[in-house]
């Protein structure tokens, strides 16, 4: 899982400085064959980068944010359905949140709630 996500956090920054390079040369108006080459470029990562993203889709990841490397994983948590919440450089997958609350609702798996 690591290494996928840090290839897709690389490649959107690729994608990003290429995207940025294209637009200047579309606003100043230059079509020359190397921005044509730069344009097929960025369709090609994109097209791999989706791709990619679309293989971890269908283990059952939910990729969130590549600026970060957020990914959540649906999972099921004292009969409750919940999103586990990894970020790139963690060493674990620590935290869970509500399916409707996202980052910022995260909560660690360690503490445990003690109800009446």
């Amino acid at each position: 899982m690591k290494p996928k996500v840090k290839e897709l956090i690389e490649r959107k920054k690729v994608v990003a400085k290429l995207h940025n390079e294209i637009e200047k040369y579309n606003l100043l108006g230059f079509k020359t064959a190397e921005v044509v080459e730069r344009a097929a470029q960025l369709d090609a990562l994109v097209e791999d980068m989706t791709r990619k993203i679309a293989e971890l889709e269908d283990l059952g990841v939910e990729v969130k944010d590549l600026d970060y490397g957020l990914v959540d994983f649906p999972a099921e948590r004292y009969g409750e359905s919940v999103m586990l919440c990894w970020r790139y450089g963690e060493a674990d997958v620590s935290f869970w949140h509500k399916p409707n609350e996202g980052y910022n609702g995260r909560r660690s798996l360690k503490i445990q709630l003690i109800q009446p």
